[in-house]
This record gives structure tokens, sequence and C-alpha cells, in this order.
């Protein structure tokens, strides 16, 4: 069976995600800006590269970015509230990258049942959809750290993830988590109840 590319190399953090988002906003993105960013990490020239490509995917190549800049107003306004940020982050993230969408619906099923989770069942069950290799551990190294810089996941111990509940977030933040789950879901359905990417949300 063909496994589906993951695409996902090299994590990046919040604030790096934010700011070549106020970037592609406001017009300026670039990939020399992409470069600054990325070695403003601190890491070896290859790194930077792979990282400048999860930038542009992340902002200027993101699935989201007609709606992104439909709505500049009110996402400048979710950057600034911090009960919309992680919303608007993840979806973001699901946006560029279907390993992100897959890894929240896995989570958010055995969430509704469970209070934890394993690094092993969770991998278990993308390696039925992305393959049981190398490129798979890499890109689980990347999500899992920026969902939990995000808020939505917590790792209480190496190996464990529980979620933690998203709340007092906006409307317009939950219009982009709703848009980031159409991009992602063909079978994509009004009812938040049938799907377990929604269990993160009220």
């Amino acid at each position: 069976m063909e496994r589906i590319s993951i695409g996902i190399e090299k994590r990046i953090s919040l604030n790096v995600l934010e700011l070549a988002l106020r970037a592609t906003l406001d017009g300026t993105a670039s990939s020399a800006y992409f470069y600054e960013l990325a070695n403003a990490e601190g890491i070896g020239k290859n790194r930077a590269k792979k990282t400048v490509a999860v930038i542009n995917r992340m902002t200027l190549k993101n699935k989201l970015l007609p709606y992104i800049m439909d709505n500049k107003e009110t996402i400048n306004n979710m950057m600034r509230n911090r009960y919309d940020r992680p919303l608007l982050y993840v979806a973001m993230m699901c946006g560029a990258y279907t390993i992100f969408y897959d890894t929240l619906a896995i989570l958010g099923k055995y969430f509704h049942v469970q209070e934890e989770v394993s690094r092993d069942l969770l991998l278990k069950k993308l390696s039925e959809k992305y393959g049981n290799n190398r490129m798979l551990d890499v890109a689980f190294d990347c999500v899992m750290p920026m969902l939990v810089e995000a808020g939505f996941i917590e790792r209480p111990v190496p190996g464990i993830y529980a979620m933690r509940k998203q709340e007092k977030y906006t409307e317009e933040a939950k219009k982009i988590y709703l848009q980031s789950c159409m991009l992602n879901n063909h079978n994509y359905s009004a009812d938040m109840n049938r799907n377990p990417y929604f269990e993160f949300i009220n």
C-alpha cells in the first residue's frame, strides 16, 4: 500500500510562527525574512533550510491562507487573545500538514474515553496511514512539541499525553478551527459530536 507523504522534518516555535504570520498579513513576508527567523533559532545551514520550508508551508503555502487573508483584522485580534491563539495556531498547523490533523483526531478519539494516551499507541495508529518508518518518528517529534507549546496537549510524564480542553475562545477562533477541519475532512459534518477533532473544544 502506498503511504502518504508526511512533509514536516523540523519543528518551529510559536514565536517564529507568529512573526511569520504577521509578515504574511502585512505583505512583507519573504524567503530572506524567513531565513532571518530560522537563523535566529541558532541552527545550522541545513536545518535552517528545513525550517524555512516549514515556515513557508505554515504561512504562504498554507491551505488556510485565503481564509486568513480575507479576515486579516480578525486574525490580528486572535493573536492578541491568549484564549484564541491556541486555536489559531493549531488550525494553521493542520492547514499546512495533514499529520497534525490526523494526530489530533486520533488523540480526540481516545481522550473521549480515557484521560491519557501513550506515545506507542499514537505512533501505531499514525503508522496505519503514514507507514512505520524513520520519517514518521521525525515528524512525530516535530508535531507533538508544537501541540504541547500551543497548549492543546500536555505531557505529564515522558511518553504519555493528556488533553488540555480549550475554553474562553471567541467564535472567530472557533470558525478558523472549523475551517481547518473542513480542509482535512472530505466527510466533514457540522455536527461536532461526530468528529473527534472537536474533542479539544467545547
